[in-house]
């Protein structure tokens, strides 16, 4: 095998990583959860444990994907934002745009409130929730690293 022939299969193998990623619930992580929401369901059924235990392990699932699944979606919106931007820049550059930056300004800021509004009314109902909320904030984050 030629010195090419390993790029070729080295370059190969990474760009099928980077567009195939190990999915989500392969992670040992959401291996362990979903073992600890069987085994707390199990306990709950038989009146050994609270439903709690199973209520905690769902919530880290649903916060590690809910963390996977932003992660590929933060990464869409920079490509796409990368081309609009690019687009945008074109098409001032040959004339075919003006912008009026009072109105541009007025629309972020209205947005930006809006955004603001709702990460508040997150924030209220997880803090009525605190194991759950601490288990599916773990999960996000840990969802989110995950390559």
């Amino acid at each position: 095998m030629s010195l090419f022939d390993l790029f070729k299969a080295t370059a190969a193998s990474q760009t099928r990583d980077a567009l195939t990623p190990e999915p989500p619930w392969k992670a040992k992580t959401v291996i362990a959860a979903g073992l600890t929401t069987l085994a707390g369901m199990a306990g709950w059924i038989s009146d050994l444990a609270p439903l709690a235990v199973a209520r905690f392990g769902g919530s880290y699932i649903g916060g590690f994907f809910l963390g996977w699944a932003f992660r590929r979606f933060v990464k869409l919106v920079f490509v796409i934002g990368a081309f609009a931007v690019a687009g945008l820049a074109l098409m001032k550059n040959v004339g075919w745009l003006t912008t009026d930056w009072g109105q541009v300004e007025r629309h972020i800021s209205h947005h930006l409130t809006a955004v603001r509004q709702g990460a508040e009314g997150v924030k209220q109902f997880l803090a009525s929730y605190w194991p759950s909320a601490g288990a599916a904030a773990a999960g996000v984050f840990l969802g989110f690293r995950k390559k």
